[in-house]
């Protein structure tokens, strides 16, 4: 005996909806949101996953520029153990201000690196200047930066969804995350929040 037409597609229609209630609800689970700004709960770098340990606020004159997640293999709120950690990590960056041009990153990476890395030489200092170079157009809001370490390569810089290269070694990167993390970071709400010591 054959179902009734109207049967059927009702049917059908109840389990297209919860399928859709079910595709969003893992979505929200897959997500924080921080002030209205979504950060997933984890991250792939090469073949291992990094979970977000804690999201922190970078203002400058009180102004709020962009937020920033900060994901590793192993949360801790240890500065050090998250600075000299070879293992992946990332810092994902989303700029809530409505544009932070390219000197005002070279200036703020250039004056991070002036206290992590003041006598840098050779391929260090390389790096450094590739590294300021990369941010070499304004970035909007809404837009992001994704800088990740893989000990396999090393640390790339994607911005707007674009590799800007991969500095490969450990010094360049223990340089690079004293500037959130170090004993005089470029702002210590910003390290106290990535470090998930701000609620």
């Amino acid at each position: 005996m054959k179902k009734p037409i109207g049967t059927s597609v009702t049917s059908r229609v109840a389990f297209l909806v919860s399928i859709g209630l079910l595709l969003w609800a893992l979505s929200t689970v897959e997500a924080r949101d921080f002030k209205g700004v979504n950060f997933p709960d984890t991250i792939k770098i090469g073949n291992e996953t990094c979970t977000l340990n804690g999201i922190g606020i970078r203002k400058k004159m009180m102004i709020e520029g962009y937020y920033a997640g900060l994901y590793l293999k192993t949360p801790t709120k240890n500065a050090q153990e998250v600075i000299s950690s070879d293992a992946p990590k990332a810092v994902l960056i989303h700029v809530v201000y409505k544009e932070i041009p390219a000197d005002k990153w070279q200036e703020g990476w250039k004056e991070g690196f002036a206290i992590t890395a003041p006598q840098a030489q050779g391929e260090l200092k390389k790096q450094i200047d590739q590294f300021i170079g990369f941010f070499n157009e304004p970035i909007k809001k809404g837009e992001e930066i994704l800088i990740s370490y893989d000990p396999a390569k090393g640390t790339e810089v994607i911005i707007k969804g674009k590799s800007k290269g991969v500095l490969p070694g450990k010094e360049f990167m223990q340089a690079l995350w004293s500037i959130w993390f170090g004993p005089k970071p470029a702002s210590a709400e910003l390290k106290a929040g990535m470090l998930g010591e701000v609620k």
